[in-house]
């Protein structure tokens, strides 16, 4: 009997193992193609990227260090580990960085991939390239509620504005069936918390910027003053209700 289980767990280490070089070897491969200097090698590299990324369950698991060393790809999980979000640099537009984004989701044992700014899942919105606040963003932070029999997850998204400002904001999310879903009213009324610009000289860490305490159930979102910086410590105060956070 003993021997037999040994047998089954150096069975399915084998199969752990072969999975993880597996995905290791397509990361490297996939990787030299979109580095290169050959647009069209790039592109398609890039393309298989997506589409690996969408379908391949094993992605979401994958560590991805060579991406995360060369590419500086930002990678963020919800606290459950059933959300994860990519971010990384793909190059200017009008003097501001472009990011590329990937999410993925699994509910109820089913893998989801979706690629394009959160915001367009979330909301149903068409790509817009002309509109800056349409590209894709820095996702920097997945915060989880509790909230009903359905966890949300405050999703904070960072970018730069054609005036050189950062932006910062949080949006509400749930997983609804198969779907990655906006909470549109979830912030008293209003789609998302925080967006106002400031000035960024510091280069202010995302977790000083919205805060969760779970204990009182209070969210923060970070302040500016009349010359767009930061006010240190002061933050606009939302309490959760019953259905959504009420400004407090």
């Amino acid at each position: 009997m003993k021997k037999t289980a040994s047998i089954v767990l150096t069975l399915l280490l084998c199969m752990v193992m072969t999975s993880c070089s597996k995905t290791a070897r397509e990361e490297k491969r996939l990787l030299k193609g979109m580095m290169s200097e050959n647009y069209e090698t790039s592109a398609k590299a890039l393309s298989e990227f997506i589409t690996w990324m969408q379908t391949d369950k094993a992605t979401m698991n994958h560590d991805f260090q060579l991406m995360r060393e060369k590419l500086g790809m930002k990678i963020v999980n919800s606290p459950d580990s059933l959300v994860r979000c990519y971010s990384w640099v793909t190059g200017q537009f009008e003097n501001n960085a472009s990011y590329a984004n990937i999410i993925q989701w699994m509910t109820e044992g089913h893998f989801v991939g979706y690629s394009g700014p959160i915001d367009h899942l979330l909301a149903g919105r068409e790509a817009n390239l002309k509109a800056q606040e349409t590209l894709a963003h820095s996702i920097d932070t997945i915060f989880e509620i509790r909230f009903g029999k359905q966890p949300v997850y405050l999703i904070a998204q960072s970018y730069t504005n054609r005036k050189g400002f950062r932006r910062a904001y949080v949006s509400a999310s749930t997983i609804a069936a198969l779907s990655l879903r906006l909470l549109p009213f979830f912030f008293d009324g209003t789609e998302i918390a925080g967006n106002n610009e400031f000035i960024d000289e510091a280069n202010v860490p995302i977790g000083d910027l919205f805060k969760w305490d779970e204990k009182n159930r209070l969210f923060y979102a970070y302040q500016v003053d009349d010359s767009s910086r930061l006010i240190p410590g002061q933050y606009t105060i939302y309490k959760l209700g019953e259905k959504n956070f009420v400004k407090q």
